[in-house]
């Protein structure tokens, strides 16, 4: 019990605020490099994962869905279910099947320029980037409440956003580069 060769670690970190969060999450890292042992972290933050895991293991009602490195898992979600829990993809219905594009690596052009029709939902500023929030021409101006908010992201770099900045409701165009689509399984 002294020297135990395996720690499993159940969400250690998540009543901590954000900023403490960080550097525990150093020192857990630190931890685990000193004493040499494995950690098994369970979490349900994705960054918490990203951060600290040598190998990420994504499950679904007990399941494995994919396995890897941070970098692999994120950058190459094999499923839908992996893309949209991971965060941070575009999961789009093309005519040879669904495919992930990072939010990051997806582009806004005029609506006239070509690309996926979209209308501009909302906008949240985080500082060295902004959300642009999308979704289906039209879903805006739905009655119904219980509709998404939103079925696609675009983060922007604040400069590029600011240079030519969006509002609610204007239509445009999501785009992105082919090395940039992932295809999901089924």
């Amino acid at each position: 019990m002294m020297q135990p060769r395996v720690l499993l670690l159940d969400e250690p970190l998540s009543a901590l605020d954000p900023f403490l969060r960080i550097k525990m999450r150093a020192e857990l890292k630190r931890w685990h490099d000193e004493l040499g042992m494995t950690f098994v972290h369970v979490t349900h933050s994705q960054e918490e994962a990203m951060a600290l895991a040598d190998l990420v293991v994504v499950m679904n009602h007990g399941l494995i869905e994919q396995q890897g490195s941070a970098r692999d898992v994120f950058e190459r979600p094999r499923t839908e279910f992996v893309a949209r829990f991971i965060g941070a993809h575009n999961v789009i219905d093309t005519p040879a099947g669904r495919i992930a594009v990072r939010s990051d690596r997806s582009q806004l052009a005029p609506a006239e320029g070509g690309g996926l029709a979209v209308q501009v939902r909302a906008i949240e500023y985080q500082g060295a980037s902004v959300q642009v929030h999308l979704s289906t021409p039209g879903a805006n101006d739905s009655a119904d409440d219980d509709a998404p908010l939103a079925e696609w992201v675009a983060t922007l770099p604040d400069h590029q956003f600011h240079a030519r900045p969006l509002e609610p409701g204007q239509r445009v165009a999501l785009r992105w580069d082919d090395k940039d689509a992932h295809p999901l399984q089924a």
